[in-house]
Formats: C-alpha cells, structure tokens, sequence
C-alpha cells in the first residue's frame, strides 16, 4: 500500500481529581509557595487517588481521543504507551490498556520508556508503523510520578505531577506530520534506579530500601540540558523543513519549567501567546505532558486547521525530539 499522508485525528487527556498545591507543600517540606513560583512556574500539580493508576489514566485519555477522532477501538492497529512510572515490570501497561478497551488478541501493544520524552519518541514510532499500511495506532503518554517521587526532598517533590493523555495516529485527509526526530545521549543527571530484590538474592549484597529508589536529579544540570535540547529541536526542525521560526504558527514543548519555555519562545522568535503553558496547573508530568498540553490547547481552540504546531520535549537518558504537524483531520 502507498504511503498516506499521516497526522493525529484526535486527543484526549486525563488529570486526577486531587491537586496538591504549593501551600499543601508548605506542610509537608521545608520549601515556601513563593520560591516554587520564582523557580518553577508551578503552582499546583495533580496526584493520582490510590485506585488510579497509568492505565486507568490511559483509558481514560484513550477514550476522548478515539471519539475525538471519530473511531472506535475495534479500528486500531497498535497501542503505544509511554511511561516512566509503571506498577510492573511486565505486563506491559498498554497491554492492560488494550484489554480494557476489548482488543485483546487482535492488536499488537507495548510500552515504551524515554523519559520525560516518551510521548515523541511513541509518536515518532506509531506514524513509520501505520504510513505504509493505512492503519492507526493509538499514542499515550501517562506517568504517576507522585510514586516515584521521595516527598521528603524539596528539590524533587515541587516539581512532579501525575496525569495522562492520549492521540490516535492515522491516515488524513487534511494535514500531516511534516517531519519528526529523535534523539539520545547518556545522562545520569536525572535518573530512578530499579527497586530489585536483593535482599533474597544470593548472588548480590543485601540492600535496605533507601532513597536511591526515589528519582534522582542533579537540577542545574537537568536545566541547562533542558534549554539547549529545545533550542537543538527547534533548529534542527528549521533546518530539515526549511522553515523560519516566524512561520510557527504555535508551540507546545514539555511542560517542566516555566523558564524553559520562556527561553524556547525567544529562541523559536514565537510571542508567549503561542506558547501552550499549563504548567502551573499540573507541574512535569514527564510522558504525559505533551499531549495533555496539546489536548487542552485544541479544546480551547489556539490551534486551527492549518496551523503549524511544533511539539517539543525532553527528558532522562537523556533524550529528546520534536515533531512538526501540519494541524488539520
């Protein structure tokens, strides 16, 4: 079959019911509203209630975007699911997703884990996995970083925030994805060390369960890389599609920071008007942060039918990427 043009037909999102705001934080580490603000942008974030989980997060975005699609489940060809946060090892969660949609035994589904990037690495894969074949595939990125998070430490615990959201991927009518990358080089300045059993073991020394099981993260560092990542990913965007940044119609990169998106509207020459932030509602919440960002900022109508949308994140690994969509069904 020939190659179609392919987009994303449809979004969804989900965010948990809870929200921890700064001033809960107060009472809980040594940290203060204001100084979360100053450094962050964030000043409130969502946390997950205990009978939620990724999938149950991913379900839920999965659905509004098969309807805002137009599609029912039966139509898919693939799950991908972009997590950082899973409850196992194995299943894989989008497996879960897939048997809570009644598909099982008749799609293929995996998970996919690229840190805070996930999502664009999911896409990047899902549009080479339907171009040939006309098929669709559906994209989530969902992550509850609030259990992974070591609430004792100020330095990690302001940032993070859990949530889901969801695109299908399909064959289009009108748009398409122009171009998309992604990129990878080894950086422990953000890192989670898998909680193994050692105690059990006899092949390894007995551990306790200590803190090095929480996320770990070098902050001035994660920063720097963060900025120059996203100026890479819109230069290199630029480049291939022979693009000036004025052509940008609207810009939705990883809601981890408010400065980092600030320093990436400068450097893309793109006003904070079409910039998507909504950081300071839900804090990083890492895979799903992108297309929850890119769900709300069609439901509020910022972007329309031709626009060109240029979606950019970053995150452990280290990686990153970005994909530019022509918007349009």
């Amino acid at each position: 079959m020939a190659a179609k043009n392919i987009n994303i037909l449809g979004t969804g999102a989900y965010v948990p019911e809870r929200v921890l705001t700064n001033e809960d934080l107060e009472k809980i580490v040594d940290t203060s509203s204001t100084w979360i603000m100053e450094r962050t942008g964030i000043r409130e974030r969502r946390i997950a209630a205990p009978d939620e989980d990724i999938v149950t997060m991913g379900v839920a975005a999965a659905r509004l975007a098969l309807a805002a699609a137009g599609l029912e489940a039966r139509q898919l060809s693939y799950i991908i699911l972009a997590t950082n946060s899973p409850n196992y090892l194995y299943p894989a969660a989008a497996i879960r997703v897939q048997d809570a949609l009644g598909l099982n035994g008749v799609i293929g589904a995996f998970d996919l884990q690229a840190g805070c990037c996930g999502f664009n690495y999911a896409l990047y894969v899902a549009e080479r996995l339907v171009a040939q074949e006309g098929k669709y595939a559906l994209v989530i990125g969902s992550d509850a970083n609030s259990r992974f998070t070591d609430w004792t430490n100020r330095s990690t615990c302001i940032l993070f925030g859990d949530g889901a959201g969801a695109v299908v991927v399909g064959p289009a009518q009108k748009g398409r994805i122009v171009t998309s990358f992604i990129a990878s080089s080894l950086n422990m300045n953000l890192h989670c060390e898998t909680e193994f059993n050692q105690e059990v073991s006899p092949f390894l020394p007995p551990q306790t369960h200590t803190e090095r099981h929480f996320l770990t993260m070098d902050g001035p560092e994660v920063f720097k890389f963060a900025v120059g990542a996203v100026k890479e990913s819109i230069r290199r965007i630029m480049e291939t599609t022979q693009l000036n940044r004025e052509d940008l119609d609207f810009l939705i990169l990883h809601q981890a920071n408010w400065r980092i998106l600030d320093a990436g509207a400068r450097f893309a020459k793109v006003p904070m008007e079409k910039v998507f932030v909504n950081v300071d509602r839900y804090g990083n919440t890492s895979a799903a942060s992108v297309p929850i960002a890119l769900h709300e900022a069609v439901q509020e109508g910022k972007i329309k039918e031709g626009d060109k949308v240029l979606l950019v994140s970053f995150g452990a690994g280290a990686t990153w990427g970005a994909a530019l969509i022509e918007w349009g069904k």
